[in-house]
């Protein structure tokens, strides 16, 4: 029986070194696993490095032409577009003058429907409008401390003495205009000439935005226009018989230039309601909302005078319509909706009905091409004035039209982009997987 035991004891011997043999064996591949890297592994560390080489490099193509599309392209194309003078010809001078602008650009510049908004904020208020072509001029007012001046600017932060609406405007349009209108020439058609030479006919728009309280600051506006008005530069309401009356409406009698107020100046009756507004501030003329004229029930006549009104006001007081784009309502990425477009051609066109001129201001700045597609459309409905911050680019009516192809391609690319990750990173989370279930069957 001891032998027996014995023998079976041998026979589970080599068994038993076989045994460790496998055990080692599997140490070792462990080991060499670890040191080093499987075929699993090399695959999963190669897809890893070509979804990163592929989305940062489709990222980076696609910024680059971001980058071309709706910046470096359309400053490159400025240069090559028509222009006034103003590209080739930029005011020099750190202080024009009146003779800066009648020298170098009045005999050149060709005047365009655009407004420069916030003009004050320019290198060179009212010359760098001039010089571009702009038909109407913008300056936020606010009354001085001591009650008597007009300070120029955005906030009172911005305020200084040196910038007043006389400085800056009345006086240099006043001296522009004495020297196109010399006392040595008696013929000038009916009525003095305006600011560009090329169109003397043209008014050129004066709008005084009204910051602070309308009912102190109109008075001091009236007051320091009385120059232009002496030499009868602005334009004015007139009745055909030369004095005012109850059965009569006034005429409009367009001069050189035409003041609008706007701003503060509704929260006033100040300019007067009703058919009292005919006579008081005769050459001072207000901005009607735009979308009120949309409505029928804002339009009437006023029972004393016998006149057409707006929102119980004169309707002859009114010389522009204007309302925030951006404020109405919010364009998509396209532009404007098919509704949108309904809106704003609604209201375009009840202004010319009316023989107002109107303009759409808080226009999207960016993308560029977004920008000018909002301007081309504005302009192909008969926008009275462009409203823009970028004049230069605003008066050359030259744009990027190819804002919807460029939505386009970028959306095509952005899908790539998209769906290229999502395959790498399938193609990884299956490297990942097979690489997991190799690796459990091995330590099986």
């Amino acid at each position: 029986m001891a032998g027996t035991t014995i023998r079976e004891m041998d026979k589970d011997k080599p068994a038993t070194i076989s045994q460790d043999g496998l055990e080692h064996d599997q140490k070792r591949r462990r080991r060499r696993r670890h040191s080093d890297p499987s075929r699993y592994e090399i695959l999963c560390a190669r897809s890893l490095l070509l979804w990163l080489i592929a989305s940062g490099g489709t990222g980076l193509t696609i910024g680059i032409i971001l980058v071309i599309t709706w910046a470096a392209q359309p400053k490159a194309m400025r240069p090559t577009q028509s222009h006034n003078f103003i590209s080739i010809n930029p005011i020099a001078t750190s202080t024009p003058s009146p003779d800066t602008y009648l020298n170098d650009y009045a005999k050149s510049v060709i005047p365009v429907p655009v407004h420069s908004h916030n003009d004050y904020w320019r290198p060179h208020p009212l010359y760098s409008a001039l010089a571009a072509g702009c038909m109407s001029v913008e300056a936020d007012v606010w009354l001085s401390p001591n009650g008597n001046d007009l300070y120029v600017g955005h906030r009172r932060s911005s305020l200084s003495a040196s910038r007043t609406l006389q400085t800056l405007y009345l006086n240099p349009i006043k001296e522009i205009l004495d020297k196109l209108n010399p006392d040595n020439v008696t013929d000038l058609d009916g009525g003095p000439n305006g600011v560009f030479h090329t169109a003397p006919d043209t008014t050129l728009v004066l709008l005084i935005d009204v910051k602070g309280n309308a009912t102190d600051i109109w008075p001091v506006v009236d007051n320091q226009l009385e120059p232009l008005r002496k030499s009868g530069y602005l334009s004015t309401l007139e009745y055909s018989n030369g004095t005012s009356s109850s059965k009569s409406a006034p005429v409009f009698k367009q001069g050189p230039v035409t003041v609008v107020a706007s701003g503060n100046i509704d929260k006033s009756n100040v300019t007067g309601v009703g058919c009292d507004a005919l006579n008081r501030y005769k050459d001072s003329f207000l901005d009607a909302p735009i979308d009120a004229l949309v409505d029928d029930a804002n339009l009437g006549k006023l029972a004393d005078c016998q006149v057409d009104s707006l929102l119980d006001r004169p309707l002859a007081k009114f010389y522009t319509a204007s309302a925030p784009l951006m404020h109405t309502f919010r364009p998509t990425n396209s532009g404007l909706s098919s509704s949108q477009k309904d809106h704003v051609r609604a209201a375009l066109q009840a202004a010319a009905a009316k023989n107002l001129t109107s303009r759409y201001w808080s226009l999207p700045s960016w993308p560029i091409s977004r920008r000018d597609h909002v301007w081309q459309f504005l302009v192909d409905e008969g926008v009275g004035l462009l409203n823009a911050d970028d004049i230069e680019s605003a008066t050359r009516l030259e744009w990027n039209r190819a804002y919807k192809a460029e939505l386009v391609w970028i959306g095509i690319s952005s899908a790539y982009i998209f769906f290229a990750s999502l395959l790498f990173a399938y193609l990884y989370d299956r490297s990942s997987k097979n690489k997991s279930k190799t690796a459990a069957q091995e330590s099986a």
